[in-house]
């Protein structure tokens, strides 16, 4: 009896991406997929039972290559919510125009079955919910934020043509407001609430 050969689930994620990149998402199928991995369609299904399976998995991914870029950039010293937010915006700064186009290709193919846009929701929420203040510096933060990834969906769902120029525009709009917002003491949510003690 023969031990089958196990795939490489990176591979085929890596495969996947480059389908992606390759095509825009247009001709995003198992076919092509398993074709660009050098394996069987019968071994990616047996790997990932269904496309939607296979572009969460391949989501899951990029969300945590993000974050971890994140967490890179924002080193070992404390963090509070806005400080986060600016370490997100300046590694959205510094992506490639491919990673962006297929990040948002990952988070809108989901669309359809949101119960596998877990990872996305997280995120969000991880970087919003702190932000809920509706007043000063923590306000503006939250719409700045709000705007860099209104544009990141409007550009990869093709709803607005928004060339590289004026999306790094936006971005460091958004960055410089952040950073204004970490001028004023008052911005940071965790300082309002230690001072309400």
């Amino acid at each position: 009896m023969t031990r089958k050969k196990e795939i490489d689930k990176d591979r085929v994620l890596d495969a996947a991406e480059a389908v992606i990149l390759e095509s825009g998402g247009r001709n995003f199928t198992l076919d092509a997929v398993a074709e660009r991995a050098g394996i069987s369609k019968g071994g990616l299904v047996y790997t990932f039972a269904t496309k939607d399976g296979l572009i969460h998995a391949a989501l899951e991914r990029e969300v945590a290559r993000f974050q971890e870029a994140v967490r890179r950039r924002l080193g070992s010293g404390p963090t509070g919510p806005v400080e986060l937010v600016l370490a997100h915006i300046e590694e959205a700064l510094d992506e490639d125009d491919a990673s962006t186009q297929m990040a948002a290709f990952l988070v809108t193919a989901l669309v359809h079955a949101p119960d596998m846009l877990g990872p996305v929701r997280d995120l969000y929420r991880a970087l919003l919910d702190p932000l809920r203040s509706e007043h000063g510096g923590v306000a503006e933060v939250r719409h700045a934020l709000l705007a860099v990834e209104g544009i990141f969906l409007l550009r990869g769902l093709g709803f607005a043509e928004v060339s590289s120029g004026e999306l790094k525009s936006v971005l460091l709009h958004a960055r410089n407001v952040v950073l204004a917002a970490l001028d004023r003491p008052a911005s940071r949510p965790q300082r309002e609430s230690e001072g309400q003690r």
